[in-house]
């Protein structure tokens, strides 16, 4: 009985331990495949994680020191960047599946084709989908490449932050806005009905 008792008293503590580390670890990354998507998403997800690397490699080869934690702190907003790129890329890359399915250049011939007002207004309609689809795909493409380059800005910003100039707090700021603007994109992509107008434009 005691045996058993020592036992769970074990289970228990060894499932706690490994609970309090995976908390300190934060949750698990990710798993990104920028080889999944087309190459319109697939470089701004390589690009951003590009900087990703080029900013670990500074913040890990800094000198053990607050200059250092801190760097290490910034490094997971970083890895939130990242993730939320590629969640970006793949929600524009099922505009893409959207765009192609509606195909535009038939819909656009049967309109010109149409004789009567009631079948030419549904072919408007569903044209006129199709073309705020593309615009949010358009804006979407745009914005995160200015998104990534920004990352890449702030990468060449820790490089001097490595080599003694402490502008740590402007350099989080930065990243958590960069952070930020990308949560709020995907949010607003996430609203978008791919069979109708978007209810939000990002």
């Amino acid at each position: 009985m005691v045996s058993v008792l020592v036992g769970i008293l074990l289970s228990v503590a060894v499932v706690t331990m490994l609970t309090v580390r995976a908390r300190r670890r934060g949750p698990r990354p990710i798993a990104i495949d920028p080889f999944t998507l087309s190459e319109r998403w697939r470089r701004h997800v390589a690009g951003a994680q590009s900087a990703q690397r080029r900013y670990q490699q500074i913040a890990r080869s800094t000198p053990d020191g607050p200059l250092h934690s801190r760097l290490g702190e910034i490094e997971r907003q970083v890895q939130h960047a990242v993730e939320e790129c590629y969640a970006i890329a793949k929600r524009g890359a099922e505009l893409d599946g959207a765009l192609a399915r509606m195909d535009t250049s038939s819909l656009q011939l049967q309109h010109d084709r149409a004789t009567d007002e009631t079948t030419r207004a549904s072919l408007q309609s569903q044209l006129a989908s199709a073309g705020r689809i593309r615009s949010t795909r358009d804006d979407t493409d745009a914005r995160l490449r200015l998104l990534t380059t920004r990352m890449g800005e702030l990468v060449a910003q820790a490089a001097e932050v490595s080599v003694g100039t402490d502008t740590t707090d402007v350099l989080g700021t930065g990243v958590g806005d960069v952070v930020t603007q990308l949560e709020a994109l995907r949010l607003a992509l996430n609203d978008v009905n791919t069979t109708g107008p978007p209810s939000t434009s990002p």
